[in-house]
């Protein structure tokens, strides 16, 4: 029986607005596309059966490795450039796709709880295990675990606490056990510093995607769904597309949306004018990107 004292939120899709945000995720459709493919390979044997039998007269052996692999997929880079809104979105259009209801857990915020001896383990067990007994063999789950550096840092960082080892090897373990069970249930970690969680995990991945902040073509598709619905111009566009690359540390989408964006629009609202491109570039020029990670390594 799972922790009081520990809620794991779960949300049920096709989710109107979770509808919403995954198609206000713009300048990542390539993680987009190859999340949602993975999700649904992992998680739709039927339709796998399906094409072996229609393209293949003997059994192919790859087949039983797909069955049998990991239904870990990792999201990783740069902090706010979507990986957590992706995934907490995705459910919707994977539900579309499936023609079924998805549920999508996430691990609780004080899922180390309280440092006792033991504590880690024990409650990463208590998440897998309830998700995996609120999953009916008919149905399909994600289970999202944010910072997942937080829980699978690697074990040669000397750092690394005996009780974290013996949480990462209980997470590994749980990990294989989804595997096992039969249910249709796929763990989406996100992390930021990918280059510390353990080897040992990163092994047992499906997929790994990375994000990184938009550049080129990505940001001229997030600067124009910013400006959708105002007349501006291509050369106020290449203005802020010059502007933006001419930073020495790029700006990340949360930086172009949740604060230049909406200071920009919240000023066009207290001086009673529209929002357009020359609003949104004085803006612009007032904000510095947030920092970039440090490149972290693993002694």
């Amino acid at each position: 029986m799972v922790d009081q004292s520990m809620r794991i939120p779960e949300k049920q899709h096709p989710d109107k607005q979770a509808k919403k945000d995954y198609e206000l995720l713009v300048g990542i459709n390539e993680q987009k596309t190859q999340l949602l493919k993975t999700l649904q390979m992992l998680l739709d044997e039927g339709r796998i059966d399906k094409w072996a039998k229609t393209h293949h007269k003997t059994t192919l052996s790859i087949l039983m490795h797909l069955k049998n692999g990991s239904p870990l997929i990792i999201l990783s880079g740069e902090v706010g450039c979507g990986k957590t809104a992706l995934a907490q979105s995705v459910g919707t259009p994977l539900a579309e796709l499936l023609g079924i209801k998805v549920k999508v857990f996430e691990t609780p915020s004080n899922i180390r709880g309280n440092g006792l001896v033991g504590a880690i383990s024990s409650r990463i067990t208590e998440v897998f295990e309830s998700v995996l007994s609120k999953l009916k063999n008919d149905e399909v789950g994600l289970l999202v675990i944010d910072e997942a550096d937080d829980l699978a840092t690697s074990r040669s960082q000397n750092q690394a606490h005996h009780e974290d080892r013996a949480g990462l090897n209980v997470l590994i373990r749980q990990i294989d056990a989804v595997r096992k069970s039969g249910k249709r249930l796929a763990v989406i970690m996100i992390t930021n510093r990918v280059v510390v969680l353990d080897p040992a995990v990163r092994r047992r991945t499906s997929l790994h995607l990375i994000f990184d902040r938009p550049s080129g073509e990505r940001l001229e598709e997030l600067l124009q769904s910013i400006l959708q619905g105002t007349d501006y111009t291509k050369k106020e566009m290449d203005a802020l597309l010059k502007y933006c690359n001419a930073q020495s540390i790029p700006f990340s989408y949360s930086d172009l949306i949740q604060r230049v964006a909406k200071q920009a629009l919240f000023e066009a609202v207290d001086q009673d004018v529209p929002f357009n491109a020359a609003l949104f570039k004085q803006t612009l020029e007032k904000n510095e990107p947030t920092p970039l990670l440090g490149e972290q390594t693993i002694n």
